[in-house]
């Protein structure tokens, strides 16, 4: 039966959700959206015809222990509903990628035929409160892991020194030594990730070379990796011109070119390639694409707005072996835009993902006008 075809909900009950101040779409209980009120169009950024194409879980996606039925797009009776949740939708911005917002969703019957499904963005104590929850989890977990790592290896030399052969004296020290970085590293992203909440992080601007700065991460993250596994990883780099420049800040620069290259090996396996390329944007010469391609398991397109969302990480077989808190990528996001740059991501299930960051050339006119900026502001006289 097409769109046309499908019978309505009665005509009272349509003027009464288009009356409500909650969002709210009826649907056929196998999710294809039939309407949406005038309140749910505001809260997603989308036309009411335009929804009559769609089916709900196009539009919305559940954490990874959801397991509503009739939001995973599957046939859905009423006992099979889970009638309050909740789930992410992905609002519709002009001028960038979808974003996606945090909403509490109720479902109720309509009849015999249709769903009405009350979705409300979560209200600020309630978002505050379950990220607070989040936090605490997270950070509580990957404190745990490291302290218990660097505790027991410290007790047995301790205990045991006399007994225990150099090598494996010199092992258990090396894996001291590791967890204490990974501690570090785990500090270092909840104090940034404080800075760019606060708006406190700081830039200074300046002609960055990019070949010389991607050789300097890859080396970095290759000298990492061989350290823990002795097995070399494989890069391929091409940056063309290879007199690029591009406009950042050079440390915020190698701390998002680093997230995105750690990541890629992290969620890659050890023979596959990672690739790395940078140019000039075809139809626009004073931007320049930077690309960290991997080998990995992919990420589902449904989750790929959440990604850059803080303490989100993708649930994955990967994911109890891979160390993170979910802050990586959104320290790269907020830190990519904080230098006037979009960073985006496309991923194929098994297949692998391509993280793509823009970001300024270093045109000689930018330049000039920054020197002109930095003159003026040491009290300079043009």
């Amino acid at each position: 039966m097409t769109q046309a075809q499908m019978p309505l909900p009665p005509r009272d009950s349509l003027s009464l959700l288009e009356q409500l101040t909650s969002g709210a779409v009826v649907v056929t209980h196998s999710g294809q959206i039939i309407y949406g009120n005038p309140a749910f169009c505001q809260l997603a950024h989308r036309d009411a015809d335009g929804l009559k194409a769609c089916q709900l879980s196009s539009i919305l996606s559940l954490p990874p222990n959801g397991d509503c039925a009739l939001c995973l797009g599957a046939e859905a009776s009423e006992a099979e509903l889970s009638t309050l949740h909740g789930g992410f939708l992905q609002v519709e911005n002009a001028n960038d990628a979808p974003e996606t917002l945090r909403v509490k969703i109720k479902h109720s019957p309509l009849g015999s035929e249709w769903m009405i499904c009350l979705i409300d963005p979560f209200s600020e104590d309630t978002t505050l409160t379950q990220a607070h929850s989040d936090f605490v989890s997270t950070v509580s977990h990957e404190f745990r892991t490291p302290l218990t790592s660097i505790k027991g290896f410290a007790d047995t030399l301790l205990h045991y020194s006399a007994q225990l052969p150099d090598d494996e004296k010199r092992r258990f020290l090396n894996i001291i030594k590791d967890q204490a970085d990974r501690l570090i590293r785990l500090v270092e992203n909840l104090l940034t990730a404080s800075k760019l909440g606060a708006s406190r992080v700081e830039m200074t601007f300046r002609p960055v070379p990019l070949k010389r700065m991607l050789e300097k991460v890859l080396h970095s993250v290759q000298a990492k990796t061989q350290s823990k596994s002795n097995q070399e990883r494989r890069f391929e780099l091409h940056v063309q011109p290879a007199n690029l420049e591009v406009w950042a800040d050079s440390d915020r620069l190698e701390q998002v070119l680093l997230n995105l290259v750690d990541n890629a090996v992290k969620y890659s396996p050890a023979s596959s390639i990672v690739r790395v390329r940078a140019n000039l944007v075809p139809e626009d010469e004073n931007a320049i694409a930077i690309q960290v391609q991997d080998e990995g398991a992919g990420i589902p397109e449904a989750l790929l707005p959440q990604i850059f969302t803080k303490f989100y990480r993708v649930e994955s077989p990967l994911k109890q072996e891979v160390e993170g808190t979910g802050l990586g990528l959104y320290i790269t996001k907020s830190l990519t835009t904080a230098m006037g740059g979009r960073i985006s991501a496309k991923s194929t299930e098994g297949q692998g993902s391509t993280f793509t960051v823009l970001l300024l050339a270093a045109t000689p006119q930018r330049q000039e006008a920054y020197r002109r900026t930095l003159y003026a502001a040491q009290g300079g006289d043009e």
